[in-house]
């Protein structure tokens, strides 16, 4: 089935007036409904010239999100791989954006294991795997620790 230009245009107004998308992960949509990959390039470069793909916008949109959730930077930062966003992409939204990755581990423990105490080593492993699974450094999980004791 071929499609043509306008279809998908609509398409991409369509997707992108919900949420923001990387350009890698609008491609993708588009190339599910079945279009050549000239066509895809096209209408992505519409789609910039426009503003309403914006990669900056949808990286601040992911940063914000996931800080939110209590992410650390390794976790966003293989979230921005996986969109084809490069590291100096995501390191000035982060200048931007002054994210302390201290306190936000910090945060991140207290909301899962507030004051309960650790109760041996295994407790302790299995409380650090968990902020390294949330993206956090080995020196930010160490300082949560030590202040933690």
């Amino acid at each position: 089935m071929i499609i043509d230009q306008q279809t998908l245009r609509k398409a991409a107004l369509n997707y992108l007036s919900r949420r923001d998308y990387s350009r890698a992960a609008l491609a993708t949509k588009l190339k599910q409904k079945g279009a050549t990959a000239s066509d895809i390039a096209a209408v992505l470069n519409w789609c910039h010239e426009q503003n309403y793909l914006n990669e900056e916008r949808f990286l601040l949109m992911i940063v914000r999100n996931r800080c939110q959730q209590g992410y650390g930077y390794r976790y966003i930062l293989q979230e921005c791989r996986q969109h084809q966003l490069t590291e100096q992409q995501l390191a000035a939204v982060i200048a931007a954006e002054a994210i302390d990755w201290w306190q936000l581990a910090k945060q991140a423990y207290q909301k899962k294991y507030a004051d309960k105490a650790i109760a041996d080593y295994q407790d302790k492993v299995k409380r650090m795997a968990y902020l390294q699974r949330r993206g956090f450094s080995s020196e930010q999980i160490r300082a949560v620790f030590d202040q933690n004791d």
